[in-house]
């Protein structure tokens, strides 16, 4: 059985034992007969009430113990709060996750991968991708860099602003398309639109990963 299944059926064992201690509490009280059933059906009650506290307290923990790729410490084997989310630790993640599509942020953006029809991307992680790769460009600022964005496909910078473009972010995913179609790249206008951007996209990267870190 799944984790997922079990966590189910003990969410809806915890609520029964709930629904079932409220019923043998007010029989208990309203009883109206001897005494030592009374008193047995209250004692009862409280133990069902024990059963649920406890089945409710295994849920919650099998929600807890649900590694988030963000927030996960390895070293506890536990979430770590988002309170204590740092944009470093969400950037070094980023450089794990995009590892596993090529051996260098380079090739994401010269051997199409991104446009790649195949590409196993999970949807929430696509935001994310898009603004880790032009963050990065802005934040290393060199000509290897810039190179890699002249060389891009257009339909790999269109997957970058349609991601973008999905978080709200229109006018810079409008620009990036601008700055890609014009023939030949004025390499120039990127890099300045770019990193006069930087802490715009350091800012997007950490507030897309909190406000959606229930979906890693």
């Amino acid at each position: 059985m799944s984790q997922q299944k079990t966590k189910i059926i003990v969410g809806i064992a915890s609520i029964v034992a709930a629904v079932l201690f409220v019923v043998l509490l007010v029989v208990g009280i309203v009883y109206d007969g001897r005494t030592l059933s009374k008193v047995l059906l209250i004692v009862i009650s409280v133990l069902v009430l024990a059963l649920a506290a406890e089945l409710a307290y295994l849920f919650f923990l099998f929600e807890e113990s649900k590694p988030n790729y963000f927030l996960f410490n390895p070293q506890t084997n536990r979430n770590m709060s988002v309170q204590k989310l740092t944009f470093q630790t969400i950037n070094v993640k980023m450089n794990r996750y995009l590892a596993q599509f090529a051996s260098s942020e380079g090739k994401i953006w010269t051997e199409r991968v991104l446009d790649n029809p195949y590409l196993d991307m999970d949807e929430n992680y696509k935001p994310l991708v898009a603004y880790k790769l032009l963050f990065d460009l802005a934040e290393r600022d060199f000509d290897a860099g810039w190179k890699c964005f002249d060389l891009a496909s257009d339909e790999t910078v269109s997957f970058i602003a349609s991601a973008i473009e999905a978080n709200g972010d229109k006018d810079m995913a409008k620009t990036l398309v601008q700055l890609k179609s014009s023939k030949p790249t004025n390499m120039k206008h990127v890099r300045d639109y770019l990193v006069g951007n930087r802490k715009y996209l350091q800012s997007k990267i950490f507030r897309y990963t909190v406000d959606n870190i229930n979906k890693f």
